[in-house]
């Protein structure tokens, strides 16, 4: 009884061996690896379908199945976080099946594995930048898009990474006391990025580290310093003249605080100047 329990057992146990992942990705055939491929596709579970697709992709060029074969390889690298690969795969769709009705969708997929690739803000941003840049050839090549929606919502997350990156950039330099650096990434941010949520703040900061920067300079350059960081306040307020924020009034003291500075810097100054020699006359 045991014996015939046994054998039935291993009957069973190399059946379902010849059914599973293993055996077909080891002595399948070719069309049982598409099969097998697609049934774990379906199912979702994208680790099994994946090396079987990159697998027999190549031996499937020129068929009709090559297509949606490569659909998926796309697809499954994709939902496997794989997304420097998965970006490769379906950028390389739209060229290769160029004339395939799922062309606008994986040009799509491929500005969103661009976007899952992007790096925290404290990191290296080329690939965010270069994320926006393929979102707007996307949108640019079709306007009418109906993914236009979910595309500017991730060229704002996007943007708003680089903002946070300038922003975060700019305050270090601040808070470490050097605000002649910070001036310059304060600048730089506001040219950069028009659209800065802080970009009142940045202004007015600049004006600030313009300030500050005087006041902690020796005697001899206070008053050239003073005298930039009054430019820099009488330019915010003529910006923000017809639409105040809520920096104005510290900018009008800062304004009146360098004007002191700069009064007590050039009096200073006159002091440390050499009284001239007294003239002899000779007879």
């Amino acid at each position: 009884m045991r014996n015939a329990f046994l054998y039935i057992f291993s009957i069973f146990f190399l059946f379902s061996c010849k059914d599973s992942f293993n055996y077909v990705s080891r002595k399948g055939t070719i069309q049982e690896k598409y099969e097998y491929a697609t049934k774990y596709y379906n199912k979702k579970k994208y680790s099994k379908a994946q090396p079987l697709l990159d697998e027999i992709y190549p031996l499937y060029k020129g068929k009709k199945e090559a297509e949606n074969i490569y659909y998926m390889v796309a697809y499954s690298h994709y939902n496997l976080k794989d997304y420097l690969l998965a970006s490769y795969h379906f950028e390389n769709f739209t060229q290769q099946y160029s004339l395939s009705p799922k062309v606008e969708e994986c040009w799509f997929m491929h500005c969103m594995s661009e976007f899952y690739k992007s790096q925290p803000f404290y990191l290296d941003q080329t690939i965010t930048e270069n994320g926006i840049k393929q979102f707007q050839i996307f949108v640019n090549n079709y306007p009418d898009t109906r993914y236009m929606s979910q595309c500017n919502e991730y060229i704002d997350k996007l943007r708003a990474k680089l903002h946070k990156k300038a922003y975060e950039n700019a305050k270090l330099y601040y808070r470490m006391g050097d605000y002649k650096a910070s001036t310059v990434a304060f600048k730089n941010a506001v040219e950069d990025y028009p659209d800065l949520p802080q970009k009142d703040e940045f202004e007015f900061l600049i004006v600030k580290a313009n300030y500050l920067y005087a006041k902690n300079s020796i005697l001899q350059l206070q008053g050239e310093r003073y005298k930039k960081a009054l430019d820099a306040s009488v330019e915010f307020m003529k910006e923000h003249a017809q639409t105040p924020t809520i920096y104005n009034m510290d900018v009008v003291e800062i304004q009146d605080m360098i004007k002191v500075g700069l009064a007590k810097s050039e009096k200073e100054m006159k002091k440390k100047q050499p009284a001239p020699a007294n003239s002899t006359t000779s007879f």
